[in-house]
């Protein structure tokens, strides 16, 4: 896992770029990987290569819908740290800009700096090719990319990494001005503040599906954090989980409804190339995702459905339904899109009506449970007849013979010769003895 309460593209950092490669060789094949020349503020440079199908794809198999949907007509917003063009990426961004302080808020962008909207936009949309096995969740959606960050966090901030919940709430509303269908929030703030409730609360009017990442923790940090916006209500939480199933590090439980891959997954870097991402932000790319699939395939279903459809249809993780630090489960494509759900309001049925029994029915069951009654006595006495009968017999002739006195079988005698011990007898000793 990077630093806390952030996600971590590995070329962002590159005094950890050794470590991401040794990472990425655990589960794939790197065949090649271009030095990242960093500007002042560190950016992410290209990606690599990644050839074989990574952990997360194997485990969710969202391509296993795409003959039902593939994302049609849906816009996914991810807001966060803006977008990079990157090839897996063309023709599939469909409008970018920046909304953090002094930025601009038409359309065009300044790129990715940090890298993650990038890697998030590339689990969701990223193309299918012949040489590589990475593979966007939903590849025929459209991204709505809302640079929240610049091209670096705002510093002194606390926890780091996190941005105000003013600019949040100017992403998300830029995103509904759009007309998303799905806004993903991988970037967070853990200030509650009017603004960004509002935000959501439009969004979600707006028939949107909102998803947002829960964070990561830190040793020091302050407790009961909450993070926002996934603690709000109508909002998906998403937690991140390793490829052994459990818990990624730092993975924050808390507020979470529904976990996915997020600990050292594939992913889409700036410019070109892929390489290795760890963080929730990157799970809930994998959530949005499904969400794309699901609302594409069922139109009919409003944002509150296909929630709620996402949550039921999860796959069981460790600690069971509920719990703090994986919610409902596990995401499951596959399920999200083809299980056929009960609708979660049953009508109430009406008190059922209490039986009229006439006299002449109770009389006639009157009269059979009294005949029942004698046959049943009868029957028993009959028994209990032949069992006296059989004791006679069989112990009669015994009782004529002690003159029906009672006693006791006699006691066995004591043999003393038994206990005391004589000499061996000799072999031939009974033979007459021969004189020489």
């Amino acid at each position: 896992m990077g630093s806390a309460h952030s996600a971590t593209i590995a070329a962002v950092y590159p005094k950890r770029l050794v470590a991401a490669l040794l990472t990425v060789t655990t589960f794939s094949t790197v065949v090649a990987f271009e030095t990242p020349t960093a500007s002042a503020q560190q950016c992410g440079g290209p990606g690599g290569v990644v050839v074989p199908v990574p952990w997360s794809q194997r485990l969710l198999a969202a391509e296993q819908v795409w003959p039902l949907s593939t994302g049609a007509g849906q816009r996914v917003a991810v807001v966060s740290t803006g977008i990079t063009d990157n090839p897996l990426l063309a023709g599939h961004i469909a409008e970018r800009a920046d909304v953090f302080p002094g930025g601009r808020q038409t359309g065009g962008g300044s790129g990715d700096c940090l890298g993650v909207g990038t890697g998030v936009s590339g689990i969701i949309a990223a193309q299918r090719t012949e040489t590589v096995g990475f593979h966007g969740m939903a590849p025929d959606v459209q991204i709505l990319a809302a640079n929240v960050a610049g091209d670096a966090y705002p510093s002194g901030r606390n926890p780091k990494d996190t941005v105000a919940p003013e600019t949040l709430a100017a992403g998300i509303n830029w995103a509904v001005d759009h007309r998303a269908s799905v806004i993903a929030v991988p970037t967070i703030t853990y200030q509650d503040a009017d603004v960004l409730r509002q935000a959501v609360r439009r969004a979600l009017d707006h028939d949107i599906v909102v998803v947002a990442a829960v964070g990561e923790t830190s040793t020091n940090e302050t407790p009961g954090l909450v993070p926002y916006p996934a603690g709000y209500d109508g909002v998906l939480g998403v937690g991140a989980i390793g490829e052994n199933g459990l818990l990624a590090q730092n993975s924050r439980p808390s507020r979470v409804d529904l976990v996915a891959p997020g600990a050292n997954v594939v992913t889409t870097y700036p410019v070109n190339g892929l390489g290795s991402a760890s963080g929730t932000a990157f799970a809930t790319a994998y959530v949005a995702g499904t969400v794309a699939l699901t609302r594409a395939y069922r139109p009919q279903l409003s944002a509150v459905d296909i929630a709620r459809r996402l949550l039921a249809t999860a796959t069981p993780a460790p600690e069971g339904t509920g719990s703090t630090g994986y919610g409902h489960g596990i995401v499951s494509p596959v399920h999200a899109v083809s299980d056929e759900v009960v609708a979660g309001n049953p009508e109430q049925l009406p008190p059922a009506a209490p039986i009229v029994v006439s006299p002449e029915v109770r009389a006639r069951e009157a009269a059979e449970q009294h005949g029942q009654d004698w046959a049943f006595g009868l029957a028993a006495a009959g028994l209990a007849m032949v069992a006296l009968l059989a004791a006679i017999v069989l112990f009669g002739p015994r009782g004529r013979r002690r003159r029906w006195r009672t006693g006791l079988a006699p006691v066995p005698q004591d043999r003393p010769e038994d206990e005391r011990p004589e000499p061996p007898v000799e072999l031939f000793a009974d033979l007459p003895k021969r004189k020489i």
